[in-house]
């Protein structure tokens, strides 16, 4: 741990992840309460909550992107483009101007800035870290980004009632500005040069060149380990999607709102411990089948107890374990692929799971709203931890997954064969 945060550009990395952690946390809740306060509506609020969701998608074609570009400078414009567009909010009010339309267009552009971020970041990892120094690096990453996230949280409702739900976009821009100053700090050593012979490329050449990028890191996720991994991932996150969607409501069961940031809260301090857990207990070492089965038959078991419902201290004591094993999968899974990737794959590979896997959120978070609206929310929990049952019993059934070893044994030579 400690050689570890002596490498200043994983430290300025962390710094980094943690300011521009906060300023979306902090800018998903207020935006979210300024489109209801704009509209009163709550059609509105789960609109702005879909668009929100949907630049996640376009993380699957932002591989090509990071690889072809400097990463110091693509991070740092990224950072400046947000501290930008946030300052619109508060400037549009200012003048007169400001419309649910205009907050409804405002945030798609920032999550979209904000997609580059993290598969960036995790793409930089290996290149900063020695192999046995990933676990810890990409836990610390974890818990950084879950620990501002549940800080933030709960503090923006706190800032929101201080300085209002305008202004409070001159903090998130002032957080960006901060994550853009870290960033210009990084020492990286300079990119090899791609074309030596210093020839021009053509628009058609580069767009060919972007395909032929981007179908190497898709080809990749169909190798066998890929494709079940990708697999689970696209059904864990379907079904934790859905829970969050019914959340409110099923929030509402027990009494009070306050219950709401209770529960998310709780999940978020469940993944903090889940992402330490991971060094604390060297799960790198636990053959990765046996892993993944046991901490999502954890989560499976904790859901359906959470539908039968009980005391309100009792369902956040389980909402909490139910996020534990989510948190070590987090960080296994990124050991995973940076270990088993070529490192001029890693940023499109990169890009293409996280984006695959979010682009699932949304379709969750629907399918749970409507089947929480026509039955009951304990249906859409109940449901949710069968489908992580069956995704438990499908690794430990599965023959190759058996077969495949710890996560700190995995290497590229794993997975030449396909």
């Amino acid at each position: 741990m400690k050689n570890i945060l002596t490498n200043f550009n994983f430290v300025v990395l962390l710094l980094s992840r943690c300011a521009s952690n906060a300023g979306s946390s902090l800018y998903s809740i207020a935006a979210m309460w300024l489109v209801y306060e704009l509209s009163g509506s709550s059609m509105y609020s789960g609109l702005a909550l879909f668009l929100t969701q949907m630049p996640a998608l376009l993380q699957i074609v932002l591989g090509p992107v990071i690889d072809r570009f400097q990463i110091k400078k693509l991070l740092v414009f990224t950072q400046c483009i947000q501290v930008v567009m946030l300052l619109v909010l508060p400037l549009a009010y200012a003048f007169g101007f400001l419309t649910v339309a205009l907050v409804l267009t405002v945030m798609p552009a920032v999550s979209l800035c904000n997609q580059f971020l993290y598969p960036a970041q995790l793409t930089l990892l290996p290149k900063i870290l020695k192999k046995d120094q990933l676990t810890t690096g990409n836990s610390l990453f974890s818990v950084a980004y879950q620990g501002t996230d549940v800080l933030f949280t709960a503090l923006a409702g706190i800032i929101i009632a201080v300085v209002g739900g305008v202004a409070i976009f001159y903090v998130n821009s002032a957080t960006f500005l901060f994550s853009a100053l870290l960033l210009m700090q990084l020492r990286l050593p300079k990119p090899k040069q791609r074309d030596e012979n210093g020839e021009q490329r053509t628009v058609k050449q580069l767009v060919k060149g972007y395909g032929e990028q981007l179908g190497e890191g898709l080809r990749v996720l169909k190798q066998s380990f890929f494709s079940r991994l990708l697999i689970g991932i696209l059904v864990v996150n379907f079904a934790i999607a859905g829970v969050f969607a019914i959340l409110p409501g099923f929030s509402s069961t027990y009494g009070n709102v306050d219950f709401y940031g209770m529960l998310l809260a709780a999940s978020g301090l469940g993944t903090i411990i889940g992402a330490a857990c991971v060094s604390l207990f060297k799960l790198q070492r636990v053959p990765i089948a046996i892993l993944y089965a046991s901490l999502l038959s954890v989560t499976g078991l904790c859901f359906i107890a959470i539908a039968i419902g009980s005391q309100p201290i009792v369902v956040l004591l389980l909402f909490v374990f139910a996020f534990i094993p989510a948190g070590s999968i987090n960080v296994i899974a990124f050991v995973m692929i940076q270990s088993a990737v070529e490192e001029h794959l890693l940023g499109r590979v990169m890009a293409a799971v996280m984006g695959i896997a979010a682009g699932i959120a949304p379709l969750g978070s629907l399918i749970g709203g409507a089947i929480g609206s026509w039955f009951s929310y304990g249906v859409v929990i109940v449901t949710s931890g069968l489908l992580l049952l069956i995704v438990a019993l499908y690794w430990i059934l599965s023959k190759k997954m058996r077969r495949l070893p710890a996560t700190q044994e995995f290497s590229t030579d794993l997975f030449q064969a396909g």
